[in-house]
Parts: C-alpha cells; sequence; structure tokens
C-alpha cells in the first residue's frame, strides 16, 4: 500500500538538515519525470538556454531500480551512493563536458515539437533544480575536480513545443562550476531568471525533465587519473519566488504519476497521483 504522495513545496528552498525526509524517496518509482536518461556525445546549440557540450569522450553509469546508481534517491549517503555519474580516466589536462537529459524527450531543443506519447507528470510551475553533486573516485590532486557546469528545465510550452530553460539564480550553496572531489557530496539548488519564472507560471508550461551539465577536468601532470563527476536526490522547486527558507506549511503541489502520456493527460478530467 502507498504511504505517501509525491509532492514539492511552493516558493521554498531545501535545506541540509533533514534533507532526506523533505521529499518522497524517489527509488521506489516515485519520480516527477520519465525514467531516462539521454547522455549527449555532441555540442547542441539551443535558441533559448545556449550553448550545450556533449563529449564524445567518457563514460556513463545509472540505475533506476538499485538505490545507489538512482539519481532521485533523495538519501544523502555515502561515497558508494553515486547515482547519475560522467567519468573516465586521461593522463591529458583538460576538460571533458557531457549534459544529460533525465526524462521524456531526451535530446530534443527548444522549437522541436512534442510526442503525443511522450511521458511525464506533466507538473507546473517548476522554477527550480536541486540535487546533490560528487566527484567520488576523482583523484585528490593534480588539480583534478568535478563540476556542474550547467543546469536547465525542459517543458512543454503552451503550443505543444520543447522549450529548455537555464538555471541562472544560485539558491544553494554549491555554485556553478565550484569544483568538488573526495567523499563528501555538496548541496546545488540553481532557479530560473525572475522573468522566465514568471514566464513559466502565468503560462501553460508543462515540466517534461531536467537538464544537467557535468564538467569533470585534469590541469596538470602527466600520469593517467580519474575524475567523476555525479548527480543524486534530484528534486524541484515551484513558485515565481522560490528562494524562502526551508518550511513545513507552505503549499505542496501533488505530483501525477510519471508514466502519464500527454494524450492521456490533456484528455481526461481525472489521473492517478504517483504513489509508488
Amino acid at each position: 500500500m502507498a504511504t505517501q504522495f509525491l509532492t514539492y513545496p511552493h516558493n521554498i528552498k531545501y535545506e541540509k538538515p533533514n534533507w532526506a525526509n523533505q521529499v518522497k524517496q524517489g527509488t521506489g518509482g516515485g519520480i516527477p519525470c520519465y525514467n531516462t536518461v539521454y547522455a549527449a556525445t555532441s555540442k547542441s546549440q539551443d535558441s533559448q538556454s545556449g550553448e550545450w557540450w556533449g563529449d564524445g569522450n567518457g563514460n556513463n553509469s545509472y540505475s533506476f531500480s538499485s538505490s545507489n546508481g538512482h539519481p532521485f534517491n533523495q538519501t544523502w549517503g555515502n561515497s558508494d551512493q553515486r547515482g547519475l555519474h560522467y567519468f573516465l580516466e586521461s593522463k591529458k589536462n583538460q576538460n571533458w563536458s557531457r549534459y544529460y537529459d533525465i526524462g521524456a524527450e531526451g535530446g530534443k531543443k527548444t522549437g522541436d515539437s512534442v510526442s503525443n506519447g511522450a511521458q511525464s507528470s506533466w507538473l507546473r510551475e517548476v522554477t527550480a533544480l536541486w540535487f546533490l553533486f560528487h566527484g567520488h573516485t576523482t583523484y585528490e590532486s593534480q588539480g583534478c575536480y568535478a563540476h556542474v557546469e550547467k543546469a536547465g528545465l525542459r517543458y512543454r510550452d503552451p503550443n505543444g513545443k520543447v522549450k529548455v530553460y537555464a538555471c541562472t539564480q544560485q539558491l544553494g550553496p554549491l555554485g556553478l562550476n565550484s569544483g568538488v572531489r573526495g567523499a563528501e557530496k555538496e548541496m546545488f539548488g540553481y532557479a530560473l531568471s525572475s522573468s522566465d519564472r514568471s514566464t513559466i507560471c502565468r503560462n501553460n508550461y508543462h515540466f517534461l525533465g531536467v537538464r544537467i551539465q557535468i564538467m569533470v577536468k585534469k590541469t596538470n601532470g602527466s600520469s593517467t587519473r580519474t575524475l567523476c563527476g555525479g548527480v543524486t536526490g534530484i528534486r524541484l522547486g515551484l513558485g515565481e519566488s522560490p528562494t524562502t527558507g526551508w518550511n513545513t506549511t507552505n503549499k505542496r503541489a501533488l505530483v501525477l504519476r510519471s508514466d502519464t502520456t500527454w494524450s492521456n493527460f490533456s484528455s481526461q478530467s481525472k489521473a492517478m497521483l504517483e504513489t509508488r
């Protein structure tokens, strides 16, 4: 029997204390978008959100059936919990970047049509993206680090097209392009700009998925080293002002099942809530 609905709070920020209990655990299937990942291997220019990089070198690892590999595992766990991660070994001194689309219609750009068979919860007023980021297994010297280089939210716009918006306003302690490595996870939280949040909330935009670009780098030395950057604990922020400190009294949005097709969502007056 389901014991909890998946909900997200309006107009507040998450906080590090009691992180795991602020949002329903996602490892049982309770997530807001379709459980699929698109890993880019070439550069993409988006008319709304700009340039996204997809390096052809490196490896991806994730699992929606294993808690340690699950990108929506809300536990603040140890270094075995790596979620969706990008990793490689190299002796070169350079940067490598790859973006990931989590949810349906991965790889599509702003202006592409959203299929009627695309699946999501189709949640409204999603304006912020939060997760735990790590550099587990990254070599801890020679300028080796993992970074969140860019992050965004993907929508079905009022005309049935994909729209990708970059998250540009920092809410959490970890900033874009801040280097991470070692056994600790860092809390990442960014929102759309104020004007973009107004556009999303005041018009008929429905959440499709997230986009996260991970960059790993090595800056000196000639030895082969391991580099890894990963994402777990993904959760969403809602509303035009998702900047207020954490509380348990703000209203929360109920989330529909993430395997709801657009055709079913748009044609039915009732839908199933996400309780898995």
